[in-house]
């Protein structure tokens, strides 16, 4: 258990830090029928009453967690781009995104999970809502593309933004569920090589 003092006053950012942290570890150990409010408490050294203080429940406590997960592979995205080529970059973006899931499977099923549980406590306008984030960073990127080599796109970029999100989720299913490399990577190229050819030069 976390030897956190439980009486240190500490910024709530930190508190909800440390309960998402053992929300975590909870969910890789138990899965989500050990993700109770207390049950995170305990595992983060923290008294009970603290819970309420950071979250205030427990479907408060999923949405954080479903947001730093979607904020993270967002992220990858940025880190995943230097280049000039459309297409490279595309393909370094998607690739990343499976490349998180390949090296820590079992984190992505929690992920799944977490997913599904933050819809049946909340409704499915949260779930809409954190992908709705996701997509505007892709359509961020998308654009800084365009400006950056000079492209127009073919289709709305929302909508190219769209087509990247639901194609590169459905890779990184398939690879859940096969663990079959050689597919993933060639529908990676596959779909960079596709959405690269609604690009001309300006």
């Amino acid at each position: 258990m976390n030897a956190t003092g439980s009486g240190s006053h500490r910024p709530v950012d930190e508190r909800r830090a440390q309960l998402l942290d053992a929300a975590v570890a909870l969910l890789r150990e138990q899965g989500l029928a050990g993700l109770t409010t207390r049950a995170v408490t305990t595992r983060a050294g923290l008294p009970h009453g603290i819970f309420h203080y950071a979250f205030g429940s427990k479907a408060a406590l999923v949405r954080a967690l479903v947001d730093r997960e979607l904020t993270g592979a967002a992220a990858a995205w940025g880190a995943a781009v230097a280049t000039d080529d459309l297409e490279t970059a595309l393909r370094r973006a998607v690739r990343a995104q499976l490349d998180i899931v390949r090296a820590d499977p079992e984190h992505q099923a929690m992920v799944f999970e977490l997913i599904r549980a933050a819809r049946d406590d909340a409704g499915p306008s949260v779930v809409t809502w954190e992908r709705q984030q996701y997509l505007a960073e892709i359509e961020r990127q998308l654009a800084a593309w365009s400006q950056h080599g000079a492209v127009t796109w073919s289709a709305p970029v929302p909508h190219v933004a769209a087509l990247v999100l639901s194609a590169s989720d459905g890779i990184i299913q398939a690879w859940v569920a096969d663990h079959d490399d050689e597919r993933a990577d060639a529908s990676v190229d596959l779909l960079a090589r596709a959405v690269a050819s609604l690009a001309a030069t300006a």
